[in-house]
């Protein structure tokens, strides 16, 4: 498992790896702060088993009975349940890349954490798993013992990127170009001093 501050373009060079090997497959789901719906750690399960089932020949069968054991979708499986399914559809691949961005923006931690523990520890030599996050007590003291390589992404370069981007909205915003020059350079110094690369 590699873990890294922040992601800029990794999941398109992931996929451009993959698209040269036809064995190899990929998953990826971010953590959104804007849509609940991505905040979840169950949310992440449902869509890794989606996504790695439709790139399956065919419809795996342990997804298939899990179906009818829950009333042909009438009742929602754990999950526990969905756990073994992902790690039967993961069995299932030669290689199997999963990135999973914002780690940090997830609203149940407490949950995620022991479930990405869970997925290190199948110890599938088929899986590789690249997660991105903001620094967090929490998550480096769960995870980093797992973490085979960390990545800062943290860099001059990005900070300078943000700041660019930060001076081209304050002089080209209708509201806020009408504004002193010196709240600018106050508002400039408080966002960077917080952006961290991000």
């Amino acid at each position: 498992m590699l873990i890294m501050d922040c992601s800029s373009t990794i999941i398109e060079d992931v996929l451009r790896h993959c698209q040269s090997d036809p064995t190899f497959v990929i998953a990826y789901f971010y953590f959104d702060f804007s849509d609940t719906l991505k905040q979840s750690s169950e949310s992440l399960v449902r869509s890794l088993i989606t996504q790695l089932s439709s790139q399956s020949s065919s419809c795996p069968e342990a997804l298939k009975s899990l179906y009818s054991e829950n009333l042909n979708g009438h009742r929602q499986p754990t999950t526990e349940d969905l756990m073994v399914i992902l790690k039967y559809i993961v069995g299932s691949f030669q290689h199997v890349h999963v990135v999973i961005d914002a780690l940090d923006e997830c609203r149940d931690q407490e949950r995620l954490l022991p479930l990405i523990e869970e997925i290190v520890e199948w110890k599938l030599g088929n899986m590789h798993i690249l997660a991105t996050s903001r620094h967090e007590r929490d998550i480096e003291d769960c995870i980093g013992p797992l973490v085979s390589a960390q990545i800062n992404l943290h860099s001059v370069r990005v900070n300078a990127d943000i700041h660019t981007h930060l001076r081209e909205r304050l002089k080209n915003d209708s509201k806020l170009k009408k504004w002193p020059a010196k709240i600018h350079g106050q508002i400039e110094a408080a966002l960077m001093d917080g952006a961290h690369g991000m």
